[in-house]
Parts: structure tokens; C-alpha cells; sequence
């Protein structure tokens, strides 16, 4: 019988087979460049299947059938050597058993503790009243009058807010929203956290913590009373250095994605941490703020993702919000060389170059007070959409004053 015949009739794939031919675990005769077996074969294949159930390796399953094979064993003591395996394989199995208990009971009592604290009533996050002053029309450059809320706390909850040029902005679920630029992605959770985590490559999540922890251990909270962040995302940063936010700095953060906005804010007020950060869904261009009234601007990849869509500097687009002494703590993408099927524009590729981005920065007025290089991340490393169009991606800090 032929290796097509024996893989149908034993329900077990043709590699699966050359595998175990491989190893030594089937010995089928040869008959010219074709295997041919027999019914050796099937009762071989037979005892492997039976003893991977109980969790054998195939190097036990091995061993046992050589020394079927190779021994002048009677067939009592065959048996009793058998015995003798099995009893083993039980042994070493009760022993895991007893230690994935013991792992099982302390997680159990892990998650036993979390669900008490979930458990516990959550902050409330919102719109706190004193930001009001700083709501300005994106349009016209208006103040926004505040024509219906829910107001808890000294937080709008839930308003609409509006101005004479007809512009439109509401207050859903303690989130400022302009419908014009906002985008509704899929449901956010932790699971697609642990999923980021779980699918990219260590070495990119290595050079990304260490730009992290350079940002975090440069940026100057006590320098600033309203501090802007661009393109929040899944707050990453945000959520390195929440805990460490004065309680008199109003921290903006900005995505046009509502669900990420969403689940960052519900993050924030299950951690029992109140701070006063104010989530704005809407596009970079039309943040409904008042011009000239942020003194710090944090930017982790914020341009980066708006460069690799967009053929502009998006700070030069925003620049008005920023006030004469602001402040920028930003950390970029750079790439190295360009890959033949490029999907950016050259003045796109220009955006990624790091004597570029600091002449950009510093045509606005920021002057670099202090920049930071680490690592890259290779072509093959991650699955990533930089990674088609250049075969490195380093990442760069910059801090700079004007």
C-alpha cells in the first residue's frame, strides 16, 4: 500500500506520515523511490497516536517502540517495561498536575482581589467646568455657548454646545465631539491591547518602551497649566504618566477615533485616579479650542501617523493653538532607506528624516533643548505598514522650546 492509500485509511495527513518516516517512528519498505506499507505500519501508527493522547513526546514514543524493536523480549516482559513507561508518564503527569493547581489557586485568588477593586464604584471623568473658557468654535474662532448639559460633579456629562456661524459640538459620555472629524472604529477593549502585545514583534515593544521612558522622564508636567496631546490613540503615554499629572494641569488629549477615546476615559476611571484630562474627539485641524492656549504640546507618533497619510506637517497645521512660549516633547518614526515599492510621496518620505522634522520644528520657533535615538526595528521583524515601504524604522525624541 502506498503512502496515499495508508494516509486515508489511518485519517492522518501525508506529511504527518513523511515526519514520523523521518524520525524513525514508521519504517515502511521502500520499492523504488515509492514507500510501500504494511501492517507493521498500521499497528505502529496506531501505539504513536495512542501514546501522544497520554502525552508521550515523540522521542519517548521512540524510544518505546526500539525497544520493542531491538529487544528478544518475551512478551510478559514487554509488557511489564511497558508498565513500567506508563507508570512513569502518570508519575510525571500527576506532578505537573499538582503544580498547575498550585498555579491555578493563585490565580484564581489574583483575580479574586481585581474583581473586588472593579467592583468598587468607578470615578467620573468629564468636562471640567473651568475648560469651558478655552471651548472655542473651530470655524470662526468664537466662543462656544453651552446650551444644554448634564452636570455632575462640576463636569458636563452630556451637552451640546453651539455657535452663531452654525457650527455644532456635543458632550457625549464626558467626550467632546466634533461629528465632523470624529471616525468610529471597532469596539476597543483590553483584549485588543493584549492583542497589540501579543502580536508585535519584542524588539519593536523593546525600542517602543524606551522611547516611552525617555519621553516620560523629559517631559516637564510642572512646566505647563494646559498641555495637548496629538493623536492619544489607545494612550500609550497618557497612560505612563497619569498618575504623575498635577492637579492643576488640564492635560487635552485628541484622537478622531470615539471608541479608543472611550475606552481610554473608562481606563482612567476604574483606576480610582482623578485627574483633570479632557478627551477631544475630532480631527487635528479643527480642535475646538481657543487659539494661542497650550503651553505644551506632547506628540508620541502623532505626526508620524498623520505624515504617512498626509503631505504635510501637521504642527504647521495646528501651530495656532500653540502659545509664544510653548513647549513640544515629541517622539517620531525615521526612516532609513526607502524600499523600490513606495507608497509615500518623496516630500511624504521627507517627514521621516530626522534633519527634516527638526528644520520643520524649528521653522515654528522650536529651538532643541534636548533629542534622544534608539534602536530600530527591521524589515521581517514586525508585520507592520511602515515596514512596506522601508527596511528600518528608528525612533526619535525631541524636546523643544521657543
Amino acid at each position: 500500500m502506498r503512502i496515499g492509500e495508508f494516509s486515508k485509511q489511518t485519517n492522518s495527513s501525508i506529511d504527518t506520515i513523511r515526519h514520523y518516516i523521518t524520525l524513525g517512528l514508521l519504517v515502511p519498505t521502500k520499492d523504488g523511490k515509492y514507500f510501500k506499507f504494511d501492517d507493521k505500519c498500521f499497528s505502529d501508527l496506531y501505539r504513536i497516536k495512542e501514546m501522544k493522547d497520554m502525552d508521550f513526546t515523540l522521542q519517548e514514543i521512540k524510544n518505546i517502540l526500539l525497544l520493542s524493536r531491538f529487544s528478544k523480549l518475551t512478551l510478559g516482559q514487554e509488557k511489564q517495561h511497558y508498565r513500567s513507561f506508563f507508570n512513569n508518564k502518570m508519575k510525571s503527569l500527576i506532578s505537573d498536575k499538582e503544580k498547575l493547581d498550585e498555579k491555578i489557586t493563585l490565580l484564581e485568588q489574583k483575580i479574586s482581589a481585581l474583581d473586588v477593586e472593579f467592583q468598587q464604584d468607578p470615578i467620573k471623568l468629564g468636562v471640567d467646568l473651568s475648560f469651558l473658557q478655552l471651548l472655542y468654535c473651530p470655524t470662526c474662532q468664537k466662543m462656544l455657548k453651552l446650551d444644554q448639559a448634564d452636570i455632575q460633579e462640576n463636569m458636563i456629562i452630556n451637552g451640546l454646545m453651539s455657535c452663531d456661524c452654525g457650527c455644532s459640538i456635543e458632550v457625549t459620555e464626558g467626550i467632546i465631539i466634533d461629528k465632523q472629524g470624529m471616525k468610529v472604529s471597532k469596539e476597543t477593549d483590553e483584549k485588543y491591547v493584549i492583542k497589540y502585545v501579543d502580536e508585535t514583534d519584542s524588539h519593536f515593544l523593546d525600542n517602543l518602551y524606551a522611547a516611552m521612558e525617555w519621553s516620560s522622564r523629559t517631559i516637564q508636567l510642572d512646566k505647563a497649566k494646559v498641555m495637548l496631546e496629538l493623536g492619544v490613540g489607545n494612550g500609550i503615554f497618557l497612560s505612563h504618566i497619569y498618575n504623575d499629572l498635577p492637579d492643576d494641569l488640564t492635560y487635552v488629549a485628541v484622537d478622531y477615533d470615539y471608541n479608543k477615546l472611550r475606552y481610554l476615559k473608562k481606563v482612567f476611571e476604574r483606576s480610582g485616579v482623578k485627574k483633570k484630562v479632557i478627551f477631544i474627539c475630532s480631527h487635528h485641524k479643527g480642535i475646538p479650542m481657543k487659539h494661542q492656549s497650550v503651553d505644551y504640546v506632547v506628540d508620541f507618533f502623532g505626526m508620524s501617523n498623520y505624515s504617512f497619510r498626509n503631505n504635510e506637517v501637521l504642527h504647521k497645521q495646528i501651530g495656532a493653538y500653540y502659545n509664544e512660549h510653548c513647549t513640544i516633547l515629541g517622539t517620531y518614526m525615521l526612516f532609513d532607506k526607502i524600499k523600490s515599492n513606495q507608497e509615500l510621496s518623496l516630500e511624504q518620505y521627507k517627514l521621516f528624516k530626522q534633519d527634516h522634522i527638526v528644520k520643520n520644528l524649528k521653522d515654528l520657533g522650536f529651538e532643541k533643548r534636548d533629542d534622544y535615538l534608539v534602536g530600530y526595528s527591521e524589515e521581517g521583524e514586525k508585520d507592520d505598514e511602515y515596514l512596506k515601504v522601508t527596511n528600518r524604522v528608528y525612533f526619535y525624541g525631541f524636546l523643544g522650546e521657543r
